[in-house]
């Protein structure tokens, strides 16, 4: 089925992206089991003398892997990854999932008005949202990413637990946090020999450009893991997004440039005459018939002049033109497809609304939210919680376990619809009146416990409901 590999030697070079796809196939064909490597990474990352990745010799479950053809037969490498950065097509995923997950942020929440103040403007000062931001942006990128805890005084215990208490905290020791790309960290220790454990393929140490990392310290994000025998292959890490997308970027870069084609040779023009002279090798009349033909092509346009010969038969001029219509729906489609992978409404990636009488995209971005949500909460909120904790501690000492981070919910209601809204349960509280169901007092203590009444007492603003439409706590 796959003789023509034989050729290869013969063929011309193929694109690079196509090696794997190839190399894979071939493999099949001829019977040889494709097993998966460890990225390469720069030097440096792990010190001299020590393995990129320890204890691979017990890790046999990736020589298992990969033995039928696939698309794409392995990680892809951080070097693919990162040019793959440069489109606009993955860039653009990237950076609105991120934006979108940050987008509303949140607030601080607790008992303690005075302390939930003061965490705000920590939050604000260590510019956690914009950090938050980039480490999904580099999980989208790469398939992961890792945000360092800097405690003061223990630049040289990194190889050490962090414990989130008083005595790993002392007050007014955090300094800060740093976000590193999968690029720069590799595994120095993991538990591949024991699945009963629970550490069984999670990392405790990393390399962190040649600093040992006790895995406590690193708030390590991955989205979209892989499974356990594919790990030593991702560096530990998961697949990118743009891993996920590249076949449906190429198949949407192919169809765009066989469009941009069709439309500038849509029109075939062409001269019936006589060939006779050319077939029998008179190169006097080839080349007048080229100068002819040269001639027609420079003026061609809609104030271009055609002379043709009205000899014994004369000449017949011809054209042939190909249909354009349905190339545009062709476009929409796999447009469409691109936002497959992502989950992301094409709306919401490339500003335009999916094609179709009276769509208005309304329930794709609710369902959008619903995703980003609970996104939201099974990655994000857990790493805040780290966070606040660290902050509480470097604050004031001590953890108060009232003080919860969170989200606001990401679809915000206009004025008109608020309005309409606030209409609604003002008649419902007058219907309640008139029945004897609640007082006056009871409507107003209503009417000032809900936070979008506009008719809050100042200092009495009650507490957001953490289970409202698109809102997650910690």
């Amino acid at each position: 089925m796959f003789d023509w590999f034989k050729k290869k030697e013969e063929a011309p070079k193929r694109k690079p992206k196509w090696n794997a796809l190839l190399n894979a196939m071939q493999a099949h064909n001829e019977g040889v089991a494709i097993q998966y490597k460890a990225p390469s990474l720069p030097d440096g990352v792990a010190p001299d003398g020590h393995s990129a990745m320890a204890m691979d010799g017990f890790c046999t479950a990736s020589q298992y892997a990969g033995l039928e053809p696939q698309f794409y037969s392995g990680f892809l490498g951080y070097q693919v990854l990162a040019q793959l950065a440069q489109s606009t097509e993955y860039r653009l995923v990237a950076e609105t999932f991120a934006q979108e997950m940050t987008r509303e942020w949140g607030e601080v929440k607790g008992d303690d008005q005075k302390r939930v103040d003061i965490l705000m403007e920590e939050f604000n000062r260590l510019d956690i949202r914009n950090l938050i931001r980039k480490h999904i942006e580099n999980d989208y990128y790469y398939g992961g990413s890792q945000l360092y805890i800097q405690i003061e005084g223990q630049e040289d215990k990194t190889d050490l637990p962090l414990l989130i208490n008083e005595k790993g905290i002392k007050k007014g020791s955090l300094k800060g946090f740093a976000v590193i790309e999968p690029l720069w960290s590799t595994p120095s220790l993991y538990n591949a020999n024991d699945a009963l454990a629970s550490d069984f393929f999670k990392p405790k140490q990393w390399w962190v450009l040649g600093k040992n990392v006790h895995h406590s310290r690193l708030l390590t994000l991955v989205m979209r893991q892989v499974p356990d025998m594919l790990k030593p292959a991702y560096n530990f890490y998961g697949i990118s997004m743009s891993q996920l997308m590249l076949p449906y970027v190429q198949r949407h870069q192919s169809i765009v440039d066989s469009v941009a084609k069709l439309i500038t040779m849509f029109s075939l023009t062409g001269i019936r005459t006589d060939m006779s002279a050319i077939l029998q090798g008179d190169e006097g009349g080839a080349n007048q018939l080229m100068m002819r033909l040269k001639a027609l092509a420079l003026g061609r346009d809609n104030q271009g002049v055609l002379a043709i010969d009205k000899g014994q038969e004369g000449e017949e001029f011809f054209q042939i033109n190909t249909p354009l219509t349905g190339l545009d729906a062709l476009l929409d489609k796999f447009t469409q497809m691109l936002a497959y992978p992502s989950k992301i409404p094409v709306l919401k990636i490339f500003g335009t609304p999916t094609a179709g009488l009276g769509n208005t995209s309304d329930g794709e971005i609710r369902v959008f939210y619903d995703c980003v949500s609970a996104q939201q909460e099974a990655y994000i909120l857990p790493q805040i919680k780290v966070v606040l904790d660290c902050m509480q501690l470097s604050l004031f000492g001590n953890i108060d376990e009232s003080i919860k981070f969170v989200f606001n919910p990401l679809y915000q209601l206009d004025d008109n619809e608020q309005a309409d809204v606030n209409l609604k349960k003002a008649q419902t509280a007058q219907i309640y009146i008139q029945e004897g169901v609640i007082d006056n007092e009871e409507a107003r203590q209503a009417l000032n416990d809900d936070e979008d009444s506009g008719y809050q007492l100042e200092g009495n603003a009650p507490e957001r409901d953490p289970y409202g439409e698109g809102g997650n706590e910690v």
